[in-house]
């Protein structure tokens, strides 16, 4: 879709400027070369994608490392090479802090390498996702007294949220995109269509540890839940 489309509209992002572009909700850059089409747009304005961009450029150098998809392999050796040798300072910070962990996975005990990972950027950068994503499916512009809010989903959080994403909703969506790249599902609520729940995968289920909230735990899931402040940090707060 040409970007030439989104010109005028409300930027999805700050609900205040008017866009410029469309903005890919997941940036290209996360997929290889090959597996770029059907990807989601949304209106941005010139501040919104370049605050963006920036979270976009560390992840897609960084995750692509904890990679489980099919093209896992592609992605790292065509794509991964040239965004480290723009960006010295994170292969010096990735090799200071790198280490081996022991995880429990299919029925047997695997070592597997760990990087650091910034977590406000991570959720940060998916609070604009599901943004875009409510927008892309049900053309939701968030109010000013609505907010985006992203976690990584506990071994308990996802029970809660299983419980909420299951009640009734007026629409439903689930999308693979780039053979298993992200994947996606999403609810939005009934009587309060600013209300969306989102379960998102990157890569085929990174690995993420080490939240304070749930010390010692993995997850696989990043949840958002965009609508009322109040509302949706309940939500988080019940789901974290």
């Amino acid at each position: 879709m040409s970007g030439k489309r989104f010109k005028g509209k409300l930027c999805v992002y700050c609900v205040k400027r008017p866009s410029v572009t469309g903005d890919h909700v997941f940036a290209r850059e996360f997929f290889t070369i090959g597996s770029r089409d059907r990807l989601p747009q949304a209106p941005t304005c010139d501040l919104c994608n370049n605050d963006k961009s920036k979270l976009e450029h560390y992840l897609t150098a960084l995750l692509p490392f904890g990679g489980r998809h099919t093209e896992a392999a592609a992605n790292l050796i065509e794509q991964v090479p040239s965004r480290l040798a723009k960006n010295l300072r994170l292969v010096r910070e990735l090799k200071a802090a790198r280490g081996l962990s022991w995880h429990f996975e299919q029925g047997l005990y695997r070592q597997a390498m760990t990087l650091p990972l910034d977590p406000e950027k991570t959720l940060l950068l998916f609070e604009f996702i599901g943004r875009g994503l409510a927008w892309f499916h049900w053309q939701v512009y968030l109010q000013p007294e609505q907010k985006s809010r992203a976690l990584f989903l506990s071994k308990t959080g996802t029970k809660y949220f299983n419980g909420i994403f299951s009640m009734n909703a007026a629409a439903r969506v689930v999308e693979d995109l780039g053979k298993g790249t992200v994947t996606y599902m999403g609810a939005q609520a009934v009587d309060l269509r600013e209300l969306t729940l989102w379960r998102i995968q990157l890569y085929g289920g990174i690995a993420f540890t080490g939240d304070p909230a749930a010390p010692g735990e993995v997850t696989t899931e990043v949840a958002v839940v965009t609508g009322p402040k109040r509302l949706v940090d309940s939500l988080v707060q019940h789901s974290g």
